[in-house]
């Protein structure tokens, strides 16, 4: 027996061997490059129609000249380069090149969120969360994003332009590890100078605040980034007022609950509780519905409309609380494109919580009603003025990277934008917003040849954003089976057992992960 027990307690260390081997070759082993299907070159498309963004019209046709990336020319009977690739559009249309105004990336994005934006006419995305002074296993840092973008310049790489760059969320304290500078936790306004200083050396572009920043700490931080040449961006803090966001001069402020809480009776007193996120529940989100004051919520719209603030609802995250009880919408054919361990891991958790809290005391799902209350009040916003970027929140539950932009038109459409408006959003509005509206965001001579080519009008149904013949992006030319073809690469990542592993080894390893996790 003594030889048997052994026997058995080497042949088990022996499996664990085997397996500690096997976790550490798919841990070191590096992932494979992601497909770059493109042909450069200079490109005509003969006989499309162009749509005007600007206009909100969709021209007569004509042919579009791209040399070297660049919109050359538009007009009847273009001359072609010499060697440019000449397409056949009669019949389709051309518009810009999609931005998403609100994404997250990860440090394996070249596995799983480039290959999906790109393959969606994704060409831009403003990024919304970032690192502190060390690089990140998990997270995409600024230097990340500066390397893909230089990659991409080069032709060396593959992947949406970044055209914005952010800090991290900055919450108050927090949500900061052990062992980083203590101005991170933004606890005085000498902290506040000390963070922003450090984000304009790192070269972010904003500082994104967080839910629970105090009024007075956000004061001091909207100081010291008018100091050093930073925005703000991101949430309103829960104690901050919508009018003391816009008199800081916030940017942006993201998600569909701004107006939902602004316009709610009861908006100070919960403002004034000791941690108002601690009391959002389901009885207060039944309350928020019910006690809205439609004559604060015209008030406050139209002085946002007067400021230089812009609203990005990304609808979609309050669209998952809406529907998490939802099979259908749960199980969607898209899942194969995400990988397994964040579904697992993340996502389905994420719904759970929210399916389990939806009904109030009535039995009414009070997380449809503030859906609902949601696509009201960015239709009312768009109608009284409020400018609309079109983000998604692309990494979090039920958000598919790519896919989600075209999803957000589709609810901005629901919202009561027409198709034309919508469009705006994620491409001659984007690119004002960011200041780069003289290179991007309108099919015009001497801006970017960063175009779709669709097979049916968008601006008659916004749902034909999705029928994508082609890309043309950055020099080169994708056709419909390029575009597949990184469908394809990300769908086999996804389920790929080596790139499940190396996630959940780069979130272990990650301070910032671990940190969000024991909260």
């Amino acid at each position: 027996m003594r030889v048997v027990l052994r026997y058995a307690a080497l042949s088990l260390s022996a499996l664990v061997a085997a397996a500690l081997l096997v976790l550490a070759a798919l841990v070191l082993r590096p992932p494979p490059a992601m497909p770059q299907p493109g042909h450069a070159g200079d490109v005509v498309v003969r006989d499309v129609r162009v749509i005007d963004v600007e206009t909100g019209m969709a021209r007569q046709a004509a042919d579009v000249v791209v040399q070297n990336g660049v919109i050359t020319a538009i007009g009847r009977d273009a001359e072609a380069p010499p060697g440019a690739r000449e397409i056949q559009g009669t019949g389709k249309y051309l518009m810009p090149g999609l931005w998403d105004m609100h994404t997250h990336s990860n440090a394996f994005a070249d596995q799983y969120q480039h290959p999906l934006f790109i393959a969606n006419g994704v060409t831009g995305v403003r990024e919304l969360w970032g690192c502190l002074s060390r690089s990140d296993s998990f997270i995409a840092c600024i230097e990340d994003r500066r390397r893909w973008n230089r990659a991409l310049a080069s032709g060396a790489g593959l992947s949406p332009r970044y055209v914005g760059q952010s800090s991290f969320q900055i919450n108050g304290g927090d949500e900061v590890p052990a062992g980083f500078e203590p101005f991170f936790s933004l606890r005085t306004a000498a902290d506040a100078d000390a963070l922003a200083r450090f984000y304009r050396q790192d070269g972010a572009d904003f500082l994104k605040v967080y839910s629970a920043v105090s009024p007075a700490a956000y004061d001091a931080l909207a100081d010291a980034a008018a100091v050093h040449g930073l925005a703000l961006a991101g949430h309103r803090p829960l104690k901050v007022s919508l009018r003391q966001a816009i008199e800081a001069g916030q940017r942006s402020i993201e998600h569909g609950r701004l107006f939902a809480l602004e316009c709610y009776s009861q908006a100070e007193t919960f403002r004034a509780l000791p941690d108002p996120l601690a009391a959002y529940d389901t009885g207060f989100i039944a309350n928020l519905v019910d006690g809205q004051d439609p004559v604060r919520c015209d008030e406050l719209m139209a002085a946002m409309a007067r400021s230089q603030t812009w609203w990005t609802p990304t609808l979609q995250t309050l669209r998952m609380g809406a529907m998490a009880h939802v099979p259908a919408f749960r199980n969607d054919d898209r899942r194969r494109y995400v990988p397994g361990l964040l579904r697992r891991l993340m996502w389905s958790p994420d719904a759970d919580r929210n399916a389990a809290t939806a009904l109030d005391a009535s039995g009414r799902n009070v997380r449809t009603a503030l859906y609902s209350l949601a696509l009201r009040h960015v239709g009312e916003a768009h109608a009284a003025g409020v400018r609309l970027l079109a983000g998604t929140d692309a990494f979090d539950t039920y958000v598919y990277p790519g896919f989600s932009l075209h999803d957000e038109l589709g609810l901005l459409v629901d919202a009561g934008l027409t198709p034309a408006a919508a469009l705006r959003t994620a491409t001659l509005d984007a690119a004002v917003f960011m200041e780069l509206d003289h290179r991007y965001g309108s099919v015009s001579i001497g801006k970017a040849g960063d175009l779709l080519l669709l097979g049916a009008d968008p601006l008659q149904d916004i749902g034909n954003t999705r029928r994508i013949d082609a890309l043309l992006f950055n020099g080169h030319y994708y056709d419909r089976d390029a575009l597949d073809t990184l469908l394809a690469f990300a769908e086999r990542r996804a389920g790929s057992v080596h790139q499940n592993v190396q996630i959940l080894w780069q979130a272990v390893r990650s301070p910032l992960v671990r940190r969000q996790f024991a909260d």
